[in-house]
C-alpha cells in the first residue's frame, strides 16, 4: 500500500477562536482546502454565509470562483444533497446540474467580492455572515494603498455589529507585506513551521486577537521541482532567488559612503564601496543597529537633517549609488536580504 498523503489540519488554529486567523506556508499543503471545507460545512449545517475575498476584480470572475471551490467535498458536506458550488451575479450557492445540463441553484451560502471595490459594498446588506476567506493576501506584486485599513473597513461592512472569523491565506512568497508591519506581526518573519502565535492588538479598553500559523511543512515526493522554486513549493521557505554577492571578501574594499534604509519592518545598511581601482559598487546587508548621524532613508516621519524619504540629488555619493543601481552594480550579503530589498523597492519605490 502507498504512503498516506498528509494534509494540513486547521483544527488547532480554529481552537484559538481568534477573529483573525492567518495561515502561512508552502503551496499545495491543503491550507485552502481546509478553509473551504470549514466555511462550507458551517454554511450547510448552520445556514450561515461567508465571503470569498480576493484583492482584484479580475480574480473573481465566475469561472475562476467556481474553479476555486471545485475540489471541495460538497457531496460529503451536504450528504449528497448538492454536488458543487455555483457562482452567480456575485453570490455563491450550493447547486446541482440537472439531466438537461441546466444549473439548479439551491441554498445561498455567501458572496464573492474584490477588496479593490470595497466601497461599492458599503451600503449593501450582509446578513448572517460567519466567515471571510481572504485568499492569497500575500503577493510579490502590488498591494492596494493602505490595504490593511481597507480590509478592516470591508470587514466592518460585512460584520456590522456582529462578530465573524477572517481566514487570511498566504503562501510564503514575500516577507514584505503591509499586514505584518501595520498589525505589528514582526515575529511572523521568524516563526518556525508547525507553530501558532497569538498577537493581541489593543485598542481602548479591549483587544483583538490575531492567530498566525506557520503551517507545518508536509513531506512531498514530487520530482517536478528544483532549484529556488523547490524551496518554496516543497519546503515552504520564503521565496528567494540567487542574488549577486561581492566578488571578493568585504575586507578587500574601501567604504566610500554609508547610509541606512529603514522601510516597513526592514532595516538595511547600504554601503558604497570601491575596490581600490576606482570602480564603485553598492553593497546591501541587514542592519541590526543604526548609528546616530548616519544618513537614513525611511518612510517613518523623523524630523532630523540626516533623514529623508528620498535620495539627495545634491549628494555626489548618493547620486553614485543611484547610478550603480541602474547599472546593476549591486551586491547583497545573502539571498533573503536581496529578496526582501527587491520586494521592498517594488512596494515603496526607493530607487
Amino acid at each position: 500500500m502507498g504512503k498516506k498523503k498528509q494534509y494540513y489540519n486547521i483544527k488547532p488554529l480554529l481552537k484559538t477562536a481568534a477573529p483573525y486567523m492567518i495561515l502561512l506556508g508552502m503551496r499545495a499543503n491543503g491550507k485552502s482546502y481546509a478553509a473551504k471545507e470549514t466555511v462550507l460545512t458551517d454554511a450547510y449545517q448552520h445556514k450561515t454565509n461567508f465571503v470569498y475575498l480576493r484583492r482584484w476584480r479580475e480574480d473573481i470572475k465566475q469561472a475562476a470562483v467556481e474553479s476555486y471551490f471545485a475540489d471541495a467535498p460538497i457531496e460529503k458536506i451536504t450528504k449528497g444533497e448538492y454536488s458543487y458550488v455555483c457562482a452567480w451575479q456575485g453570490f455563491l450557492y450550493f447547486a446541482n446540474v440537472g439531466e438537461d445540463g441546466k444549473v439548479q441553484r439551491g441554498q445561498r451560502i455567501g458572496r464573492y467580492c474584490a477588496l479593490n471595490e470595497a466601497l461599492r459594498y458599503k451600503s449593501q446588506a450582509f446578513v448572517n455572515y460567519s466567515f471571510i476567506i481572504y485568499e492569497e493576501f500575500i503577493t510579490d506584486e502590488v498591494y492596494l494603498s493602505d490595504e490593511p485599513t481597507k480590509l478592516q473597513q470591508f470587514i466592518s461592512t460585512v460584520a456590522r455589529l456582529d462578530t465573524l472569523t477572517v481566514l487570511m491565506i498566504g503562501n510564503t512568497m514575500s516577507r514584505v507585506c503591509p499586514y505584518f508591519s501595520e498589525w505589528c506581526l514582526e515575529g511572523t518573519l521568524r516563526q518556525k513551521p508547525g507553530t501558532i502565535e497569538i498577537y493581541h492588538m489593543h485598542y481602548g479598553n479591549f483587544s483583538v486577537d490575531i492567530a498566525v500559523e506557520n503551517c507545518e511543512v508536509l513531506q512531498r515526493d514530487s520530482k517536478m521541482f528544483f532549484g529556488n522554486a523547490a524551496k518554496q513549493i516543497i519546503s515552504g521557505e520564503w521565496d528567494v532567488k540567487d542574488a549577486p554577492r561581492l566578488p571578493d571578501k568585504l575586507a578587500a574594499y574601501d567604504e566610500v559612503y554609508r547610509m541606512d534604509i529603514k522601510f516597513n519592518m526592514f532595516n538595511f545598511h547600504m554601503a558604497l564601496l570601491t575596490d581600490g581601482s576606482g570602480e564603485l559598487l553598492v553593497y546591501i546587508f541587514p542592519a541590526k543597529t543604526n548609528k546616530k548621524g548616519v544618513r537614513m532613508l525611511t518612510d517613518t516621519p523623523i524630523f532630523k537633517p540626516e533623514v529623508s524619504r528620498h535620495f539627495r540629488k545634491d549628494s555626489r555619493a548618493e547620486v553614485k549609488i543611484i547610478e550603480c543601481w541602474r547599472q546593476g552594480k549591486v551586491c547583497f550579503s545573502d539571498n533573503l536580504t536581496a529578496a526582501d530589498f527587491f520586494n521592498l523597492n517594488r512596494q515603496y519605490k526607493i530607487f
